[in-house]
Protein backbone atom coordinates (compact mmCIF):
# COMPACT_ATOMS: atom_id res chain seq x y z
CA UNK A 1 0.00 0.00 0.00
CA UNK A 2 1.19 3.42 -0.85
CA UNK A 3 1.26 6.22 1.29
CA UNK A 4 -1.27 7.67 -0.61
CA UNK A 5 -3.19 4.89 -0.36
CA UNK A 6 -2.52 4.44 3.50
CA UNK A 7 -4.98 7.68 4.16
CA UNK A 8 -7.56 6.88 2.22
CA UNK A 9 -8.30 3.57 3.32
CA UNK A 10 -8.06 4.96 6.97
CA UNK A 11 -11.29 7.18 6.16
CA UNK A 12 -13.08 4.98 4.52
CA UNK A 13 -12.57 2.05 7.89
CA UNK A 14 -13.73 4.92 10.14
CA UNK A 15 -16.53 6.04 7.73
CA UNK A 16 -17.81 1.94 8.30
CA UNK A 17 -17.16 2.11 11.47
CA UNK A 18 -19.08 5.42 11.87
CA UNK A 19 -22.16 4.58 9.83
CA UNK A 20 -22.04 1.07 11.55
CA UNK A 21 -22.42 3.01 15.19
CA UNK A 22 -25.06 5.37 13.86
CA UNK A 23 -26.81 2.25 12.74
CA UNK A 24 -26.29 0.75 16.26
CA UNK A 25 -27.48 4.04 17.94
CA UNK A 26 -30.81 4.57 15.78
CA UNK A 27 -31.83 1.20 16.39
CA UNK A 28 -34.42 1.80 19.20
CA UNK A 29 -36.22 3.85 16.68
CA UNK A 30 -35.71 1.76 13.82
CA UNK A 31 -37.34 -1.25 15.23
CA UNK A 32 -39.25 -0.44 17.64
CA UNK A 33 -43.39 -0.72 16.37
CA UNK A 34 -44.64 3.07 15.67
CA UNK A 35 -47.48 1.90 17.51
CA UNK A 36 -46.00 2.71 20.90
CA UNK A 37 -46.67 6.04 22.45
CA UNK A 38 -43.82 6.87 23.85
CA UNK A 39 -42.32 7.00 20.57
CA UNK A 40 -44.23 10.42 19.05
CA UNK A 41 -43.22 11.10 15.31
CA UNK A 42 -42.40 14.41 16.14
CA UNK A 43 -39.92 13.60 19.24
CA UNK A 44 -38.48 11.14 17.32
CA UNK A 45 -37.50 13.23 14.67
CA UNK A 46 -35.91 15.87 16.78
CA UNK A 47 -33.42 13.31 18.32
CA UNK A 48 -32.86 11.87 15.06
CA UNK A 49 -31.95 14.97 13.80
CA UNK A 50 -30.04 16.22 16.90
CA UNK A 51 -27.76 12.81 16.30
CA UNK A 52 -27.26 12.82 12.78
CA UNK A 53 -25.92 17.08 13.44
CA UNK A 54 -23.27 15.20 16.73
CA UNK A 55 -22.14 12.75 14.06
CA UNK A 56 -21.25 15.45 11.82
CA UNK A 57 -20.06 17.37 14.22
CA UNK A 58 -17.72 14.50 15.09
CA UNK A 59 -16.55 14.09 11.54
CA UNK A 60 -15.78 17.83 11.49
CA UNK A 61 -18.22 18.15 8.55
CA UNK A 62 -20.96 20.76 7.80
CA UNK A 63 -24.65 19.86 7.58
CA UNK A 64 -24.93 21.18 4.33
CA UNK A 65 -23.25 17.72 3.39
CA UNK A 66 -26.48 15.96 3.75
CA UNK A 67 -28.39 18.99 2.60
CA UNK A 68 -29.39 20.34 6.01
CA UNK A 69 -27.93 23.41 6.36
CA UNK A 70 -30.49 25.92 7.39
CA UNK A 71 -31.21 28.33 4.64
CA UNK A 72 -33.80 29.55 1.72
CA UNK A 73 -32.53 26.77 0.08
CA UNK A 74 -33.98 24.21 2.46
CA UNK A 75 -37.66 24.75 1.68
CA UNK A 76 -36.60 24.63 -2.09
CA UNK A 77 -35.14 21.44 -1.69
CA UNK A 78 -38.12 19.93 0.03
CA UNK A 79 -40.64 21.32 -2.36
CA UNK A 80 -38.17 19.85 -5.64
CA UNK A 81 -38.39 16.85 -3.80
CA UNK A 82 -42.16 16.97 -3.35
CA UNK A 83 -42.72 18.08 -7.20
CA UNK A 84 -40.62 14.97 -8.52
CA UNK A 85 -42.55 12.76 -6.37
CA UNK A 86 -46.05 14.02 -7.84
CA UNK A 87 -44.47 13.90 -11.32
CA UNK A 88 -43.65 10.20 -10.63
CA UNK A 89 -47.03 8.79 -9.71
CA UNK A 90 -48.58 11.64 -12.44
CA UNK A 91 -46.96 9.19 -14.73
CA UNK A 92 -48.17 5.88 -13.01
CA UNK A 93 -51.67 7.74 -12.84
CA UNK A 94 -51.58 8.92 -16.66
CA UNK A 95 -50.45 5.35 -17.80
CA UNK A 96 -53.82 3.55 -15.63
CA UNK A 97 -55.80 5.39 -17.00
CA UNK A 98 -54.60 4.96 -20.34
CA UNK A 99 -53.82 1.07 -20.19
CA UNK A 100 -56.72 -0.28 -18.16
CA UNK A 101 -60.19 -0.03 -18.28
CA UNK A 102 -60.82 2.05 -14.58
CA UNK A 103 -63.40 3.35 -13.66
CA UNK A 104 -61.85 6.89 -12.87
CA UNK A 105 -64.28 8.80 -10.31
CA UNK A 106 -64.63 11.26 -7.57
CA UNK A 107 -64.35 9.44 -3.95
CA UNK A 108 -67.71 10.85 -2.69
CA UNK A 109 -66.12 10.04 1.46
CA UNK A 110 -63.21 12.51 0.50
CA UNK A 111 -62.80 14.81 3.18
CA UNK A 112 -60.16 17.72 2.76
CA UNK A 113 -58.98 17.55 6.24
CA UNK A 114 -57.78 14.55 6.33
CA UNK A 115 -55.76 14.61 3.03
CA UNK A 116 -54.17 17.72 5.15
CA UNK A 117 -53.40 15.88 7.94
CA UNK A 118 -52.13 13.03 5.93
CA UNK A 119 -50.10 15.12 4.21
CA UNK A 120 -48.53 16.60 7.86
CA UNK A 121 -48.64 12.67 8.95
CA UNK A 122 -46.63 11.47 5.90
CA UNK A 123 -44.22 13.95 5.87
CA UNK A 124 -42.83 13.63 9.42
CA UNK A 125 -42.78 10.13 9.41
CA UNK A 126 -40.53 10.67 5.67
CA UNK A 127 -38.46 12.83 7.40
CA UNK A 128 -38.09 10.11 10.22
CA UNK A 129 -37.08 7.66 7.30
CA UNK A 130 -34.97 9.24 4.89
CA UNK A 131 -32.64 10.08 8.35
CA UNK A 132 -32.58 6.70 9.13
CA UNK A 133 -32.25 5.36 5.82
CA UNK A 134 -30.76 7.63 3.77
CA UNK A 135 -29.10 9.95 5.86
CA UNK A 136 -25.70 10.32 7.45
CA UNK A 137 -25.24 6.30 7.70
CA UNK A 138 -26.21 5.84 4.64
CA UNK A 139 -23.70 8.60 2.89
CA UNK A 140 -20.60 7.01 5.37
CA UNK A 141 -21.51 3.61 3.85
CA UNK A 142 -21.31 4.56 0.07
CA UNK A 143 -17.97 6.58 0.91
CA UNK A 144 -16.80 3.16 2.95
CA UNK A 145 -18.45 0.31 0.84
CA UNK A 146 -19.71 1.48 -2.71
CA UNK A 147 -23.14 2.36 -3.42
CA UNK A 148 -24.70 -1.16 -4.09
CA UNK A 149 -23.28 -2.56 -0.78
CA UNK A 150 -24.67 0.45 0.63
CA UNK A 151 -27.75 0.20 -0.95
CA UNK A 152 -28.20 -3.52 -0.04
CA UNK A 153 -27.70 -2.75 3.71
CA UNK A 154 -30.43 0.19 3.50
CA UNK A 155 -33.16 -2.15 1.87
CA UNK A 156 -32.59 -4.68 4.64
CA UNK A 157 -32.88 -2.26 7.24
CA UNK A 158 -35.95 -0.53 5.64
CA UNK A 159 -37.59 -3.99 5.21
CA UNK A 160 -37.40 -4.81 8.54
CA UNK A 161 -38.44 -1.95 9.95
CA UNK A 162 -41.58 -2.20 7.52
CA UNK A 163 -42.08 -5.91 9.16
CA UNK A 164 -41.65 -4.71 12.58
CA UNK A 165 -44.57 -2.31 12.10
CA UNK A 166 -47.06 -5.05 10.81
CA UNK A 167 -45.90 -5.22 7.31
CA UNK A 168 -46.73 -8.52 5.34
CA UNK A 169 -43.70 -10.04 3.77
CA UNK A 170 -45.46 -10.65 0.23
CA UNK A 171 -45.92 -6.80 0.36
CA UNK A 172 -42.77 -5.32 2.10
CA UNK A 173 -41.04 -7.22 -0.55
CA UNK A 174 -42.50 -5.52 -2.92
CA UNK A 175 -42.92 -1.82 -2.78
CA UNK A 176 -40.67 -1.04 0.22
CA UNK A 177 -37.62 -2.47 -1.55
CA UNK A 178 -38.14 -1.01 -4.74
CA UNK A 179 -39.31 2.67 -2.58
CA UNK A 180 -36.00 2.14 -0.93
CA UNK A 181 -34.06 1.75 -3.67
CA UNK A 182 -35.69 4.82 -5.75
CA UNK A 183 -35.31 7.15 -2.86
CA UNK A 184 -31.65 6.50 -1.81
CA UNK A 185 -31.01 7.21 -5.70
CA UNK A 186 -33.12 10.54 -5.12
CA UNK A 187 -30.56 11.06 -2.06
CA UNK A 188 -27.27 10.44 -3.97
CA UNK A 189 -28.05 12.20 -6.95
CA UNK A 190 -28.92 15.05 -5.26
CA UNK A 191 -26.70 15.20 -1.72
CA UNK A 192 -29.73 16.11 0.01
CA UNK A 193 -32.21 14.94 2.82
CA UNK A 194 -34.51 17.53 1.77
CA UNK A 195 -35.12 16.38 -1.40
CA UNK A 196 -35.48 12.37 -1.06
CA UNK A 197 -37.36 13.22 2.62
CA UNK A 198 -39.91 15.45 -0.09
CA UNK A 199 -40.15 13.55 -2.55
CA UNK A 200 -40.52 10.34 -0.38
CA UNK A 201 -43.53 12.17 1.16
CA UNK A 202 -45.05 13.65 -2.08
CA UNK A 203 -44.92 9.81 -3.58
CA UNK A 204 -47.17 8.49 -0.48
CA UNK A 205 -49.30 11.46 -0.41
CA UNK A 206 -50.58 11.91 -3.92
CA UNK A 207 -50.27 7.83 -4.13
CA UNK A 208 -53.13 7.76 -1.31
CA UNK A 209 -54.83 10.85 -2.59
CA UNK A 210 -55.32 9.05 -6.18
CA UNK A 211 -54.59 5.34 -6.13
CA UNK A 212 -55.29 4.36 -2.86
CA UNK A 213 -56.83 0.58 -2.51
CA UNK A 214 -59.54 0.20 -0.89
CA UNK A 215 -60.21 4.23 -1.00
CA UNK A 216 -60.27 6.53 2.18
CA UNK A 217 -61.20 9.94 3.34
CA UNK A 218 -57.96 10.71 2.09
CA UNK A 219 -58.20 9.63 -1.23
CA UNK A 220 -59.76 12.56 -4.27
CA UNK A 221 -60.26 11.00 -7.45
CA UNK A 222 -59.30 7.46 -8.18
CA UNK A 223 -59.74 4.52 -9.68
CA UNK A 224 -62.81 2.38 -8.65
CA UNK A 225 -63.69 4.90 -5.85
CA UNK A 226 -66.26 3.79 -3.80
CA UNK A 227 -64.44 0.08 -3.62
CA UNK A 228 -61.83 -2.27 -3.32
CA UNK A 229 -59.78 -3.18 -6.07
CA UNK A 230 -60.09 -6.75 -7.44
CA UNK A 231 -57.27 -8.76 -7.58
CA UNK A 232 -56.94 -8.30 -11.44
CA UNK A 233 -56.76 -4.79 -11.17
CA UNK A 234 -54.04 -4.77 -8.11
CA UNK A 235 -51.79 -7.51 -9.61
CA UNK A 236 -52.24 -4.69 -13.07
CA UNK A 237 -51.44 -1.42 -11.23
CA UNK A 238 -48.60 -2.99 -8.84
CA UNK A 239 -46.85 -4.41 -12.65
CA UNK A 240 -47.27 -0.91 -14.16
CA UNK A 241 -45.88 1.11 -10.81
CA UNK A 242 -43.02 -1.24 -10.23
CA UNK A 243 -42.08 -0.81 -13.93
CA UNK A 244 -42.33 2.91 -13.69
CA UNK A 245 -40.15 3.00 -10.32
CA UNK A 246 -37.50 0.85 -11.79
CA UNK A 247 -37.18 2.94 -15.06
CA UNK A 248 -37.13 6.03 -12.58
CA UNK A 249 -34.50 4.24 -10.81
CA UNK A 250 -32.62 3.66 -14.29
CA UNK A 251 -32.44 7.00 -15.46
CA UNK A 252 -31.45 8.48 -11.96
CA UNK A 253 -28.51 5.49 -11.95
CA UNK A 254 -27.72 6.61 -15.44
CA UNK A 255 -27.76 10.83 -14.07
CA UNK A 256 -25.38 9.88 -11.53
CA UNK A 257 -22.87 7.81 -13.44
CA UNK A 258 -22.94 10.86 -16.09
CA UNK A 259 -22.28 13.56 -13.32
CA UNK A 260 -19.58 11.30 -11.86
CA UNK A 261 -17.85 10.89 -15.51
CA UNK A 262 -17.98 14.62 -15.83
CA UNK A 263 -16.25 15.39 -12.15
CA UNK A 264 -13.56 12.81 -12.96
CA UNK A 265 -12.63 14.86 -15.92
CA UNK A 266 -12.74 18.07 -14.12
CA UNK A 267 -15.86 19.13 -15.09
CA UNK A 268 -17.57 20.69 -12.20
CA UNK A 269 -19.60 23.53 -13.68
CA UNK A 270 -22.87 22.11 -13.59
CA UNK A 271 -22.29 20.17 -10.25
CA UNK A 272 -21.25 22.03 -7.64
CA UNK A 273 -19.21 20.99 -5.10
CA UNK A 274 -19.10 16.89 -4.77
CA UNK A 275 -19.02 15.24 -1.31
CA UNK A 276 -15.99 13.16 -0.44
CA UNK A 277 -16.01 9.87 -2.29
CA UNK A 278 -17.10 7.75 -5.10
CA UNK A 279 -21.22 7.56 -4.99
CA UNK A 280 -21.66 5.39 -7.97
CA UNK A 281 -18.77 2.51 -7.50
Amino acid sequence: MTSSERPASAERSTALRRALLFIVATAPISFIPRRFPSFQPVAVLGVLLGVTLLFLWWDKRPSSDLGLAPSWRSPVSLLGGMLGGVLFIGVIAALLYVMLPFEWARNAAFLPRAAATSLGVLLIGAAVEELLFRGYAFERLIVSIGLWPAQAIVLLLFVLRHMANGGAWQSVFTGPVLGALLFGLVFVRTRSVLVSTGFHTATNWVRDLSLRDPPTTATWFSPVAGRGWTRMEGQSTLIIFNAVALFACAVLYWSIRRRDRKLASGDTRSEGRHAEGALAK
